[in-house]
């Protein structure tokens, strides 16, 4: 993990294109605002296309850079072989936020890669989720504290980890959130928990990890 981590570091310079896209993703309802009051389009080279379109092209645009990416990340460990395709797919990911929005572009783009994301806003949410799923999880993700229905609670994803872990000691649980959650990285590892960043490219490269996306699988 700590290669990958490097790695991606190093790559970071070529990671402007997503951040363009996530600035245009994240402007999104605004811009919906203006096309329901008027005919708007974007100029691209000789076309023109309404944002709709343009944003679609934007996320299946970057979820291809983010699928190579997670493929070069694996080959290119410092002295190692590259490991083999793992042959499981990753086909549904349960992601847990109280505030879903902030994670549009990166379930926008599992969706492009043909990941089902089931979202939900609590720890309650999450377990009953996944109690009730007809179609095992293959992932979860949480972000690590979160408005709960007691008030905010700062180690919610920790606890949201020993939960599964009562129960189920397979499924991969990754803590998505900002610095301060990368800072609890072993509080996370002891509470059971597969992983933690606050990077994007280095959540697609943990979820790499665990199976491929639909539509790179072979």
């Amino acid at each position: 993990m700590k290669d990958a981590t490097e790695l991606i570091r190093a790559l970071t310079g070529l990671a402007w294109p997503l951040f363009a896209a996530w600035v245009v993703w994240k402007l999104l309802p605004e811009i919906r605002n203006v096309v329901r009051n008027r005919a708007f389009s974007l100029k691209v080279g000789n076309n023109e296309l309404t944002v709709q379109e343009f944003t679609n092209q934007v996320v299946e645009t970057t979820a291809e850079l983010q699928q190579q990416l997670t493929v070069r990340t694996d080959r290119s460990r410092p002295g190692q072989e590259p490991s083999p395709p793992s042959r499981r797919v990753l086909h549904r990911v349960l992601w847990v936020d109280d505030n879903p929005s902030n994670n549009a572009y990166q379930t926008a783009q599992l969706q492009a890669m043909g990941v089902e994301v089931v979202q939900t806003e609590s720890t309650d949410e999450g377990l009953r989720a996944l109690r009730r799923a007809s179609r095992p999880f293959d992932a979860v993700i949480s972000d690590m504290g979160r408005a709960e229905a007691d008030g905010f609670d700062p180690d919610a994803g920790l606890k949201l980890i020993r939960k599964i872990r009562e129960t189920d000691a397979m499924t991969p649980v990754f803590v998505y959130g900002g610095a301060g959650a990368a800072a609890r990285r072993d509080q996370v590892a002891d509470a059971g928990g597969n992983g933690v960043t606050q990077s994007p490219a280095e959540l697609f490269v943990l979820l790499g990890q665990v199976g491929q996306f639909p539509k790179t699988a072979t």
